[in-house]
């Protein structure tokens, strides 16, 4: 199992390799000139070839990207081409915890709304609750970011009470239909048990709405709030918004990907001997169903993560969050080719640890991975 691990983790010096060389190449190709953003756009060609010559603009790409490269394994990644002068890494220090924080609280929102509700809807297949969560999801994917991120800007920060008696109004529905479910005919088909635990949980249902619904913050259009200069409750109400969109938005692939694959399981034959067996519902779809059927869980979660670390400009850009996305747009507009090559090779380096990660989550998942040849 060790030699597993260290062969998917040696092969990211390769990708991170290639990744650092196809950047510096396409950088290359990229129109523009740093010279113009220094000097103006009224400056001379003289002016422009001194400042070509003064930051080594004028020397080949390859040439550039070794004395780039020297200075990476002497941890230095270089300053910026273009006024204000700054570090790089200083520059890439105060944006990527703004990204890393939004990626990792999104997929934790998507996987704590995907795997309850996702494993449900398989063990309910074709009935209400799989209907409804369904329809839920291919509304959800069918919305763009953008647009959901200004849905919930209008409610959440303009229309705050609006969310308040939704909030209570679905809580008190949900615990209206649970409660009916401990009655009647199908209340009859529960043990006094499962009807006792059913009511419990409709009073949670109830109570954490209510709580919802009267203590609500407000919450802010724009701006990031950081942990060690404003405190992790701010810092949270900040960023409850953009987590919200973007767990959204991943919630419905990972929910329709795992009650997919799900459905398949609970039919195979392990999984119906535990039933015929006589095992808990909860024993069967936590115990024997749930951890075969999250591969292609745990593979697009990795997948998604990587994506929200480069890709989150545009939600970034509503809610004015300094994140990497904006940090990698902008060095393109300018032709920040130090900038540029750092956030690409940290966003790179970051992507390829959470696959190799998820790679080796395989062995956790299923134990005769372990004894596979790679």
């Amino acid at each position: 199992m060790f030699h597993r691990v260290a062969t998917v983790l040696l092969r990211i010096i390769p990708v991170l390799i290639v990744v650092s060389v196809s950047t510096a190449v396409l950088i290359e190709l990229v129109p523009g000139d740093p010279a113009v953003a220094v000097v103006g756009a009224e400056g001379t060609p003289e002016q422009y070839a001194a400042v070509r010559e003064n930051l080594g603009l004028d020397r080949p790409w390859f040439a550039r990207y070794l004395d780039w490269l020297n200075g990476l394994l002497h941890g230095d990644l270089g300053k910026t081409l273009v006024p204000p002068i700054q570090d790089v890494s200083t520059l890439i220090a105060t944006r990527l915890p703004v990204t890393l924080e939004i990626a990792v609280l999104s997929v934790l929102l998507a996987l704590a709304i995907s795997i309850p509700v996702g494993t449900w809807s398989a063990y309910r297949y074709g009935r209400a609750f799989d209907r409804v969560a369904s329809g839920l999801s291919f509304a959800l994917i069918s919305v763009p970011s953008f647009l959901l991120a200004l849905i919930l800007i209008y409610f959440a920060v303009f229309r705050p009470e609006a969310v308040k008696g939704l909030i209570l109004a679905a809580c008190v529905i949900a615990t209206v239909v649970l409660a009916a479910a401990t009655v009647g005919r199908r209340g009859a088909q529960l043990t006094a048990q499962g009807r006792r635990g059913v009511r419990l949980f409709a009073l949670g249902v109830f109570a954490v709405g209510f709580v919802l619904a009267a203590f609500l913050p407000d919450f802010p259009r724009q701006g990031f709030a950081r942990i060690g200069e404003d405190g992790l409750a701010e810092n949270l109400r900040t960023i409850f918004l953009p987590v919200l969109v973007l767990g959204l938005a991943e919630s419905a692939q990972l929910t329709r990907l795992l009650r997919s694959d799900m459905a398949t399981t609970l039919n195979d034959d392990f999984v119906l001997a535990s039933r015929a067996q006589g095992m808990p519902v909860r024993h069967i779809l936590v115990k024997e169903a749930l951890r075969p059927s999250t591969f292609s869980l745990v593979t697009v979660a990795g997948i998604s993560f990587g994506r929200l670390l480069g890709g989150t400009v545009i939600v970034e850009t509503i809610f004015r969050l300094p994140g990497m996305g904006t940090l990698i747009v902008e060095s393109v507009a300018k032709k920040e080719f130090m900038v540029l090559q750092a956030a690409v090779l940290v966003v790179a380096a970051l992507y390829v640890l959470v696959n190799a990660l998820v790679d080796i989550s395989y062995l956790y998942l299923d134990p005769r991975t372990r004894h596979v040849r790679v």
